[in-house]
């Protein structure tokens, strides 16, 4: 049986852990990213977690590498990070292949996230799967067929970036409108304070709703509603047999799966009630791991 190495390279964290072909966890550590330190620093990070898991990185294959933000078609080169400098076309995976001198894969960390929770999550048995993020962005991967589906120039499952409101909220992109603007974390907590005048986060707005803020609810329902319409959207495009909803915005739980279901079901074309079930991410915490170690995996079937 094979192990693989997963390596998470994100914006706040590095995370770096060893699974089995069926996606358990033998050893896992992490430690948050050093922004200023760029590429040589956290490449020396994940050197220093994995010389810490012994005897066991002796039986690793491959390598997989989840990278928080875009890659090039080729899956060879970091194109950039909005967390740090001296990501620019950078040769991340010949970096890594030098180092362990073993097969290296590499995606962006949301068509990672997807295919773990295909492999070895939520998503496991089905073929044709939306994986959507919701976090301080939101972003997607689209698996067709028990692939990943990357597009022609390695961009689909940008529906974050798909317009859901024409007139709405300016995105970071440049565009109006954009899914990420009405519904990422971020979004909810300035809604809340233009609002309110009370300024916190996304989980402080839920909480303010459990307890029956009037300006929390409705800020909730707008973004939830948003949230639906990109779903539904995307759905009467795709119709995968199920869609993942993972980050830390998911973590509401019922507080947003109740109504994002109701939106969904509302916006989507005519089908069978529920026909395209919307379920919660399994993988937690560790799914960037397991991300990059089913991109290792897929690699060497």
């Amino acid at each position: 049986m094979s192990n693989y190495l997963g390596l998470d390279f994100g914006g706040t964290k590095l995370a770096a852990g060893i699974a089995d072909e069926a996606g358990r966890l033998l050893v896992q550590d992490r430690r948050p990213t050093d922004a200023e330190a760029g590429p040589a620093g956290a490449v020396a990070a994940f050197q220093e977690m994995v010389s810490g898991f012994g005897a066991v990185a002796r039986d690793v294959s491959s390598i997989g590498i989840s990278f928080g933000g875009p890659v090039n078609t080729e899956r060879t080169h970091t194109l950039l990070s909005h967390h740090g400098p001296g990501w620019e076309d950078f040769p991340l995976v010949a970096r890594v292949a030098d180092i362990w001198g073993l097969p290296v894969t590499m995606d962006n960390d949301a068509n990672a996230c997807a295919l773990g929770e295909v492999r070895f999550g939520a998503g496991r048995g089905q073929r044709n799967v939306l994986y959507v993020t919701v976090s301080t962005g939101i972003g997607g991967g689209i698996v067709v067929d028990g692939e990943l589906y990357r597009g022609a120039r390695g961009i689909s499952g940008e529906i974050g970036h798909t317009i859901v409101r024409p007139d709405g909220p300016p995105c970071a992109c440049g565009k109006l409108g954009c899914l990420e603007a009405t519904s990422a974390g971020p979004a909810i907590a300035l809604a809340y304070l233009l609002a309110s005048g009370i300024e916190t986060t996304a989980e402080g707005v839920f909480a303010r709703a459990r307890e029956g803020n009037g300006s929390a609810h409705h800020v909730l329902n707008a973004a939830i509603r948003s949230l639906g319409i990109g779903l539904a959207n995307a759905i009467n495009l795709l119709d995968p047999d199920l869609v993942v909803v993972g980050g830390g915005v998911s973590k509401a739980g019922d507080a947003l799966f109740g109504p994002l279901r109701d939106a969904v079901r509302e916006f989507c074309a005519p089908s069978p009630p529920d026909a395209v079930p919307i379920v919660s991410a399994e993988l937690g915490d560790a799914v960037g791991i397991l991300g990059a170690v089913a991109l290792a995996q897929s690699a060497a079937d």
